[in-house]
């Protein structure tokens, strides 16, 4: 009777045993090869069969979810378009993108479920529900954004510069992520057929509905970029506010709706007529000779150095791809035969920079929190069906751009820049908007790109933004207006 027993015994040890080795060698040590075998009939039927677990928004709001027919096969619904740069999508032809591909294995169930779940998945073939993910996005804000940039392709990031959470991400155009969804209950080779086709519309439109622009777009700054100029001239100590710029009308007694300042290496009239200005005005005028005398005064190694600390150079921690922004192309560009004319165009925002919205938000953020810029991020938690929260998510610093007095000084010039300057269009009645707009010059390609860069309220921010509206014209006509309808929005929200 014993040996019966203990044989019994042994008997369930060794099944139990082949069952987790089979569930560890298919789901970890075999998933990647899985996931890329899609042409696998009996893999799809059983993808199909998946019901992942529900994104939301932060407030709750549902983003995606699974529903499941009769049949057993499950349909994946997106219920927010312009959040598809954000939420992604899990097609069962093309794989998973976004916040779908990043957290698949929670979504899908292959981590953070119960093991109970997982036997009951080999045993009686039950399917396993995947976890939620709540994401820090607010989708009234994300309209709010919408909104603002119109029908224009451009792109807006919004997120708190405390926490490092983004509330709103947002590219035009975008597309409909249920358009490469397959409906389980219609015809399998007549969905097949439609996803490709739908496919391949989005890779061969010219507006690249697929690109996230604002983490991935590469873009001039424009004068948006005079805000890390002045950051590394306060930091270094190349100026002060008590500093008066003064510029002779060239010729004298001109007519000019502005007059023109020049030096060696760059003019402007981008300013009301005057010929004195303070740190500040100059700064909210946007004057290109004062700001690229700035980054003179600072010089190329040290000018490399603060951009860098600003994220320029180096790839954003985020949970989606980023590109990285780049101070300039070229090697030699700092240091070649046109040296100081590459500093000076860089120093006013032209040059050869390129820069994200995301990049440019951070600029923002930096100086709105003391010159700390903390880790975007997208994720506020993951749980599972029943509420136990499986990871949470804390705010963890970047990296740390200027010191807090500069970054107070800089958010004073921003300041001046929304109350006298031509951010003026982002003002608010009942908060201080800190703000520099931006218009960034494209050699023979019309209109120049509209930027605003910005942060409120500004003696205690809570939400920085940074938009762009491509080939929109002047940024105190499109971008710091549009900014405003943003600020209104979020600050009602995060208040």
């Amino acid at each position: 009777m014993v040996a019966n027993i203990q044989r019994l015994a042994a008997l369930v040890i060794v099944t139990f045993l082949l069952l987790s080795f089979g569930l560890v060698y298919w789901q970890v040590i075999r998933a990647d090869e899985l996931v890329r075998r899609p042409d696998n009939p009996r893999l799809v039927e059983e993808a199909m069969k998946v019901r992942r677990g529900i994104i939301f928004d932060r407030n709750g709001v549902v983003l995606a979810r699974t529903e499941v027919n009769a049949d057993g096969y499950a349909k994946r619904i997106y219920t927010n378009p312009s959040l598809v740069h954000v939420t992604g999508a899990a097609s069962v032809r093309y794989g998973a993108t976004g916040i779908e591909g990043a957290f698949d294995d929670y979504l899908s169930g292959r981590k953070g479920v119960e093991p109970q779940a997982e036997l009951d998945k080999l045993i009686y073939k039950r399917p396993v529900v995947g976890n939620d993910v709540v994401l820090t996005v607010d989708s009234d804000i994300q309209k709010a954004v919408e909104k603002a940039i119109g029908e224009y392709r451009g792109a807006g990031v919004v997120l708190n510069p405390k926490t490092g959470e983004v509330l709103a991400l947002y590219s035009n155009p975008y597309f409909d992520a249920n358009s490469l969804v397959m409906d389980p209950g219609a015809n399998w080779k007549k969905e097949n057929d439609r996803i490709e086709a739908a496919w391949k519309r989005l890779n061969g439109d010219e507006g690249k509905p697929l690109l996230n622009r604002a983490a991935m777009g590469q873009y001039a700054p424009g004068s948006t970029f005079k805000t890390v100029t002045l950051a590394a001239a306060l930091e270094t100590g190349v100026t002060k506010p008590p500093e008066v710029f003064t510029y002779k009308m060239n010729p004298p007694n001109a007519q000019h709706s502005g007059p023109w300042h020049t030096n060696k290496y760059v003019s402007s009239d981008s300013h009301p007529t005057h010929e004195s200005f303070d740190l500040f005005h100059a700064y909210a005028y946007s004057c290109n000779v004062t700001l690229s005398e700035l980054g003179l005064r600072v010089g190329p190694q040290a000018y490399e150095d603060y951009a860098r600390r600003f994220g320029l150079g180096s790839r954003i921690p985020f949970e989606l791809p980023t590109e990285i922004s780049r101070l300039f192309v070229r090697p030699d560009f700092f240091t070649g035969d046109e040296r100081f004319y590459a500093l000076a165009s860089t120093s006013m925002g032209q040059g050869e920079l390129s820069v994200s919205p995301l990049q440019m938000a951070l600029v923002a953020a930096a100086i709105a929190n003391g010159g700390v810029i903390e880790k975007p991020h997208l994720l506020a938690e993951v749980r599972r069906p029943d509420g136990t929260v499986l990871e949470r998510a804390r705010p963890e610093p970047w990296r740390t751009a200027v010191n807090r007095s500069t970054a107070d000084l800089v958010r004073d010039a921003m300041v001046v820049g929304v109350n006298d300057g031509w951010a003026n269009g982002a003002a608010l009645k009942d908060a201080q908007v800190a703000g520099k707009t931006g218009t960034a010059e494209i050699s023979g390609e019309g209109q120049p790109h509209s930027w605003f860069i910005g942060f409120a309220p500004a003696n205690d921010p809570k939400i920085a933004v940074a938009l762009i509206k491509e080939y929109a014209g002047f940024s105190s006509v499109q971008a710091a207006p549009a900014a405003k309808g943003i600020f209104e929005s979020a600050l009602k929200k995060i208040p």
